[in-house]
């Protein structure tokens, strides 16, 4: 039985000229949001084996924060694949991960996080900034993972969900 945490970026800045889409960085909310989500998610899974990270920079910047809050954090492998990866280019770098390890998240970015949960789950998924869907795996071997499994949701949670107290005005 596998576990896999699928989380897409916290809120990223788009007022910066010049940058490249891969070189953005959070913004302030995704900076508050970040360590807030990383509290909850230890909270009902305290254990990851390993974190696979899209190499931009707000992924990144993401999961950084996010390790700051947890007593011990997992072992990060960061992937330019990643980067605005499909569905099944998602699946196919989980494909790869080691068997020993049971408890897997994923942070990059949509549409193809959505577009992978949504298919899983058999409904639509939104994965707005910083949103977790929660997985089971029945499989044993990553490389039994494919487009066509049969997953389970177990979890999904939004930010604005977790932190009634936030003004959520000018997030997605």
């Amino acid at each position: 039985m596998k576990t896999l945490i699928l989380m897409r970026h916290a809120k990223s800045d788009w007022k910066q000229p010049g940058l490249s889409d891969h070189d953005r960085p959070l913004n302030a909310r995704g900076c508050s949001v970040a360590p807030e989500v990383a509290k909850h998610l230890h909270s009902a899974y305290p254990v990851i084996d390993i974190a696979l990270a899209s190499s931009a920079v707000r992924v990144q910047q993401t999961i950084e924060l996010m390790q700051a809050e947890w007593e011990e954090s997992p072992e990060v492998l960061t992937s330019r694949e990643l980067y605005l990866a499909t569905p099944q280019q998602i699946v196919d770098s989980l494909r790869a991960l080691h068997d020993a390890w049971d408890s897997v998240l994923l942070v990059a970015h949509n549409p193809g996080l959505a577009g992978l949960a949504s298919h899983w789950s058999g409904r639509a998924i939104e994965m707005p900034t910083a949103a977790i869907a929660v997985f089971r795996f029945p499989g044993t071997s990553w490389q039994e993972l494919t487009l066509g499994s049969s997953l389970e949701l177990i979890d999904y949670w939004k930010p604005r969900e977790l932190m009634k107290d936030i003004d959520w005005a000018d997030v997605d």
